[in-house]
């Protein structure tokens, strides 16, 4: 089998996927690397892989760097295991990438293949939820100074509806704003997301929790991960 063929074999598949060669110059940029990144195949061939993608891993400098080690693995033939990128959409946005890497050593020109998904959305529900935690942390001893005992209304709880699930009552811009909540958005990003004013996605988070009976963003967030709505 010729090696373009080989190469278009790996690239046909829903997953992102990018091959380099043994410099780090990408030779191949298929349709689900466009989609997760937003950087056209033209704009990617023989640049630099790092350059490209811009990423860093969580809690370092990252892998992404013109001494990468994560790729010399690769093209020694000793990939490692899959990891976590963040890396940087064409907008420039953040944007987080599960990475797998393949091998092909069997040449005097080895290649290294990257597959690619896109795992923003668990990652900023991870996010969200260490937010909330943080803050449920940092406010429990006030709560529960203010509580005497098990008092109705005291710490976190879903709000009570009789008959029907507690979101019923949202509209159906609250339920998604509720959603981007969950996921880690801020207020200022929310109403990004959402082409609207950043007054008007204060007013749909006050509303929400209004209806909820809830008094805090946490818990809205904490709401959304106990109902099962994400």
């Amino acid at each position: 089998m010729r090696q373009s063929d080989y190469l278009d074999i790996l690239c046909n598949t829903a997953d992102g996927v990018f091959i380099t060669d043994a410099h780090k110059r990408v030779v191949r940029w298929n349709q689900g690397a466009e989609k997760i990144l937003g950087i056209p195949e033209s704009d990617t061939l023989h640049r630099s892989c790092y350059q490209v993608i811009s990423g860093k891993a969580p809690g370092r400098g990252g892998p992404c760097g013109q001494d990468c080690a994560v790729h010399r693995s690769g093209v020694e033939g000793t990939p490692r295991g899959n990891f976590d990128l963040e890396a940087v959409h064409s907008s420039g946005r953040p944007v987080w990438i599960n990475v797998t890497l393949l091998s092909s050593t069997g040449s005097e020109s080895p290649l290294v293949t990257h597959i690619l998904r896109d795992v923003t959305r668990d990652r900023r529900m991870e996010f969200a939820l260490d937010r909330f935690l943080a803050e449920l942390k940092s406010s429990g001893s006030n709560a529960a100074a203010s509580c005497a005992g098990p008092a109705e209304g005291c710490g976190i709880q879903p709000p009570r509806q009789a008959g029907r699930p507690a979101f019923a009552a949202l509209s159906a811009r609250e339920f998604e704003v509720l959603t981007l909540l969950a996921e880690g958005l801020s207020t200022k990003a929310l109403a990004r997301k959402l082409d609207i004013s950043h007054y008007t996605a204060r007013n749909h988070i006050q509303n929400i929790l209004v209806k909820l009976d809830l008094h805090s963003k946490a818990q809205a967030v904490s709401f959304a991960f106990k109902q099962g709505i994400l």
